[in-house]
């Protein structure tokens, strides 16, 4: 199991750096025509991720479903904060990317959207690689 989770672990860091560094320095050249446009590389991110958001959902409930019965109020919080904000940035990722994709009758994504999930994703992904990479054997 501890080969597993350090498979994830590295996964979603690869992918919450990949966004973030993107996030940063896609505007630089956004539209400069001597690069690869913008939006053709996020087409390409977004299906890594959509993977990453799915396994956030799944390691923070696990994290939330693992805690002793003797923890702290504050770990409880902090384990059930994560747990929503990685659900609701899975929904929130996924509306905005089936609307760009196979959106139709004037079904837009939400611009501001975006920039939440491409700030919260990776600070969310890169924590959490990082504690299943601290402690592999741990739920």
């Amino acid at each position: 199991m501890a080969a597993i989770h350090r498979v994830i672990a590295v996964y979603l860091f690869l992918v919450g750096v990949a966004v973030g560094a993107y996030f940063v320095i896609s505007p630089l050249y956004a539209g400069q025509g001597n690069l690869a446009d913008a939006s053709d590389v996020w087409d390409i991110l977004n299906w890594f991720m959509a993977v990453a958001a799915v396994l956030l959902v799944l390691v923070t409930f696990a994290r939330t479903r693992s805690l002793a019965e003797d923890a702290t109020s504050w770990d409880k919080f902090v384990a059930n904060g994560r747990f929503h904000i990685a659900v609701a940035l899975l929904l929130g990722f996924l509306n905005n990317w089936f609307a760009s994709q196979w959106g139709e009758g004037g079904f837009e994504p939400v611009s501001f959207l975006w920039v939440v999930i491409d700030i919260g994703m990776p600070i969310l992904a890169v924590e959490m690689a990082l504690q299943l990479w601290r402690e592999p054997d741990s739920r």
